[in-house]
């Protein structure tokens, strides 16, 4: 789970400077991850859980920085 977080955080910083671009390699990730778990049949929803969660960190982190600077 936690190998997966960097590739949360990745795309909620870019969606600061550029939300469809963040957004963009989000989805990817996701789609890549579904084909990913259908071909080998690894359970790859754990991996995604990781990308969630860094996902949401980077958003929560990226908030309170911007809000810190105003």
């Amino acid at each position: 789970l936690a190998i997966h977080l960097p590739w949360g955080l990745i795309p909620a910083g870019v969606t600061f400077f550029h939300p469809l671009g963040g957004s963009l390699m989000l989805v990817s990730t996701f789609v890549y991850e579904a084909f990913n778990d259908w071909r080998k049949g690894d359970h790859s929803y754990k991996d995604v859980l990781g990308i969630v969660w860094g996902y949401i960190i980077g958003i929560m982190v990226g908030v309170i920085i911007k809000e810190a600077l105003l």
